[in-house]
């Protein structure tokens, strides 16, 4: 058995070899390119390592005794021309291909032998009619039509066989013709068989013409080394493209699924002549020249070429080594692949010698006749198990898709206690005595150069309980002097820190005198620099838009906390902490297409098939995000209107997808007959929570649906309500309603989101009513952006102005980790958090629990990017 000599690496060189060959994919096949490696060295040892590597590229089979893996050629040149040299390597190719992957077929190398033996006059087992495919049209000789012969008689006609077969050979050689027409013009690999400086049209017949004349040029008596090297260039150019056809692996033929090594060609250039001349060694580093040229601009990287020649005074300079040449074989991406050459001593005595393993031996010995009878018998079982199958939609079946549990949660947020506490006028002159006490902390413990400002904007108590309790007054104040705390805390031992004052301003009930009010803080802003951006707004409404608009034209930075329409979104200075309208409708409506939420029996629920919506269009928030969710949710139909209080004075919209109704009653009667028209209607409540309470009173009094189940889908407005019990004894209701932040002990909040809420209840209890709806945590969070804005600005060394609060946050890249979720507001998303956080919690009789959480809760935090419905999970929509 053929060992590969003991040199020094010769271990690693022969595994790397092994390696190259051994490709398992198709995509492997595509680069890099390995380049050829050239062995200088005695005629002994080079047959020794050529023998060893020809080894390794066959493998032992029961049946047929030692077979090829890959094709290959190992040639021992003695004498010859190149051009003869690249025949015998074509000729070993063929004879040394795997019989389990398909016969090699060499068709472009063959197109051009048969050119040169035609101009030869040697292609006499070829006739004429034969290779008139190979020629272009005007030099096609096809055999006259003859009608002698065999006949056919078709009732009142008689067909001559004999021009029948003619007229089909002439169609075929046709189509023939037409096949390398369309090669030789449009496939990429083919494009080197043309020449560089070719510019007229790519036909066949002007391909056989140029691969004619350069035949002709390199035969001339007078021909140049040069013509030579451009036809053996043309020849090894055609084998190249065809080898690399050859490689590319299919998934329906068997054949082309075993053409998993790289072909190889060993060529041994070693051997004197008998004459005493070179011998192969001028024709074979003539190839190997000639390889690294055509290797460059070919597509082929399925080739490993190893050549030994002998150690003359032609060589390159310098000493190889096998460690290198291994390196080669194993190239990186792109790398030009140049000839490597080796000296090569005769071994040291004692040295060991290196067995090549076979580069690929098949787990499974099985012939392409045998795998595709596996195959067709596979697909004819999976067609008919598709037949039996047919009926299993039909049936409730572990097959079907028929998970029809209610989702309900189970992680309940606790129940809001209804123990004595202050009033809720006097729990809000508290929230903002602890702001009055951490400005003073300001005033007296900061340092003047790092003390800055934000104006605040509040909306008055509301006189009803019910909406003092459901509104954002409270825990937003409570949210801002728990963010000035922190600060205050830290801002001592950080050279950047910063104290805050905070400056609220009284815009009246329901935001009615925000446009006076933001006028008077640009009068206050042009005498205080300081003052570095605004924060408030919780609720969007005409008003705090045209307010809105006041300050942005001020250019003054505007960081609102729970405001989520995008009409609020009036210019590159406003900010917003909540996800906006449109994410939200994008979040739900995903959610109800797919979430069990529809009652449909006692235990059992279904994804909603139709919503009604119901909205104020008067109500810059109702109105927007009742249309966003129109949007997302076709099958919602016409928008069900209300303007609570009455018409007088107000322009009813005339809209053709809005269905306008007067009374409460009327909203009822038209969401029941919704309801009940159609199985698995779901309603969308977007109006506000005061409104939501006086329908649900009239839904069960006067209309025709009382105590059938309704589910109900709301907004953030409807969380307090919930938290704080007010649904409670109403069975018939399913309700779920959003919320923006996670519950007070959910595992994926981040560790600023669990020093808030421990803060939050130290302060106020874990009974407090709004320590889960987020009003307070968003407050928090706005006021973080502009503090570490303006702490990023110190760092910076720029003063501390609202022109550079306000580039850094729009810098697309500011990035904060908030109590509500990761705040980042990055290039092309800087109004709004990129992917802010948003929570689904469904309300029942134990309480509300989170069934889906869709945004960036943190850094590092894996929890929202899907929501999961038994062992089915859903992904979450991100932001465009």
């Amino acid at each position: 058995m053929p060992e590969f000599p003991g040199w020094d690496h010769s271990s690693e060189f022969t595994e790397a070899y092994r390696k190259a060959v051994r490709s398992r994919s198709r995509l492997a096949k595509r680069g890099p390119k390995h380049p050829p490696i050239v062995l200088r060295t005695g005629a002994e040892e080079a047959q020794q390592a050529l023998e060893a590597l020809e080894l390794g590229l066959q493998r032992s089979s029961r049946a047929r005794g030692t077979v090829p893996c890959t094709p290959y050629a190992h040639v021992d040149w003695r004498a010859g021309s190149r051009t003869e040299l690249i025949a015998k390597v074509a000729e070993e190719l063929k004879k040394n291909a795997p019989v389990e992957a398909g016969r090699l077929r060499l068709p472009a190398y063959d197109l051009l032998r048969c050119v040169a033996d035609n101009g030869a006059g040697t292609d006499a087992q070829l006739a004429d009619r034969v290779f008139a495919r190979h020629r272009g049209r005007a030099t096609a000789v096809l055999p006259a039509r003859d009608t002698t012969g065999p006949t056919v008689n078709a009732g009142f006609m008689t067909v001559p066989l004999r021009s029948v077969w003619s007229l089909a050979e002439r169609v075929r050689l046709k189509f023939w013709e037409r096949r390398w027409e369309w090669r030789l013009a449009r496939r990429r690999r083919y494009r080197l068989l043309w020449p560089e400086n070719y510019r007229g049209m790519r036909t066949y017949a002007a391909a056989l013409a140029e691969f004619h004349r350069t035949w002709e040029a390199a035969v001339r008596p007078d021909s140049t080394p040069r013509d030579l090297d451009r036809w053996d260039g043309l020849l090894l150019a055609a084998l190249m493209t065809d080898l690399y056809a050859h490689a590319r692996q299919g998934l329906l033929h068997p054949g082309r699924r075993r053409r998993r090594p790289r072909h190889a060609l060993l060529l041994n250039g070693t051997r004197p002549a008998a004459d005493g001349g070179d011998g192969g060694s001028t024709a074979v580093a003539g190839f190997v020249r000639l390889y690294g040229a055509q290797q460059r601009p070919s597509p082929n990287a399925a080739t490993v070429l190893i050549a030994a020649l002998p150690d003359t005074h032609d060589a390159a300079p310098g000493n190889g080594t096998l460690e290198e040449a291994a390196r080669r074989l194993d190239p990186a991406k792109g790398a030009i692949p140049t000839p490597y050459e080796v000296r090569l001593p005769r071994p040291e005595p004692g040295s060991r010698s290196v067995t090549v393993l076979p580069v690929w031996t098949p787990w499974v010995r099985l012939r392409p006749g045998g795998e595709l009878a596996l195959e067709a018998g596979a697909l004819a079982v999976a067609l008919w198990l598709t037949g039996q199958l047919a009926f299993v939609p039909y049936l409730g079946s572990p097959f079907t898709d028929t998970y029809t549990q209610c989702l309900t949660g189970s992680d309940y947020v606790q129940q809001q206690s209804r123990a004595a506490k202050p009033a809720l006028p006097a729990q809000y002159a508290d929230a903002l005595k602890m702001i009055a006490e951490q400005n003073k902390t300001a005033e007296t413990e900061g340092r003047p150069e790092r003390t800055v400002t934000i104006a605040h904007v509040r909306a008055s108590v509301a006189p009803n309980e019910a909406e003092r309790q459901s509104g954002a007054a409270i825990p937003e104040l409570r949210g801002l002097a728990l963010a000035q705390q922190s600060l205050h805390r830290l801002a001592p031992a950080n050279d950047n820190g910063i104290w805050v004052r905070i400056k609220t301003y009284d815009a009246g009930l329901q935001f009615k005198n925000a446009r006076k009010v933001a006028a008077e803080i640009v009068r206050e802003a042009e005498k205080d620099q300081h003052l570095i951006g605004v924060t408030g707004f919780t609720e969007s409404r005409k008003e705090t838009v045209a307010a809105l608009r006041v300050l942005n034209s001020a250019r003054i930075p505007i960081v609102s906390s729970t405001a989520t329409a995008k009409a609020m979104e009036v210019g590159r200075y406003y900010h917003g902490a909540a996800p906006n309208n449109k994410r939200e409708a994008r979040v739900v409506s995903q959610f109800v297409k797919n979430a069990n939420t529809v009652r449909t029996g006692e235990n059992s629920c279904a994804p909603a098939e139709s919503v009604a919506v119901v909205t104020d269009p008067t109500d810059v928030y109702s109105d927007e995000l009742g249309r966003e969710f129109a949007l997302d949710f076709r099958s919602a139909g016409s928008r069900i209107g209300y303007i609570p209080g009455g018409n007088s004075g107000v322009v009813v919209p005339n809209e053709p997808d809005l269905d306008m109704k007067f009374s409460m009653s009327e909203v009822a009667e038209a969401v029941c007959s919704r309801v009940a028209g159609k199985n698995k209607t779901l309603v969308y409540w977007t109006s506000r929570v005061r409104e939501f309470d006086n329908f649900l009173e009239t839904y069960q009094s006067l209309s025709k649906c009382a105590n059938k189940d309704l589910t109900v889908m709301g907004g953030n407005e409807l969380t307090n309500a919930a938290l704080s019990g007010g649904f409670v004894g109403k069975s018939w209701l399913h309700l779920y309603h959003t919320a923006h932040m996670l519950p007070a002990g959910h595992p994926d909040r981040s560790a600023t989101a669990k020093a808030f809420n421990d803060a939050y209840t130290e302060k106020f209890t874990r009974s407090d009513l709004w320590l889960n709806d987020g009003h307070a945590a968003l407050a928090h969070d706005a006021v973080q952006v502009l503090a570490q804005a303006t702490s990023q600005a110190n760092a910076a060394g720029v003063e501390l102005t609202r022109p550079n609060v306000q580039q850094i946050i729009n810098s697309g890249s500011f990035d904060l980790e908030g109590a509500s979720g990761r705040l980042l507001f990055a290039a092309g998303s800087l109004q709004r958090p990129l992917n802010k956080l948003l929570t689904v919690l469904h309300h029942g009789k134990d309480g509300s629990a989170p069934v889906l959480m869709c945004g960036d809760s943190g850094k590092n935090i894996d929890a929202g990017k899907e929501w999961r419905q038994g062992g089915t999970s859903y992904d979450c929509p991100e932001d465009e």
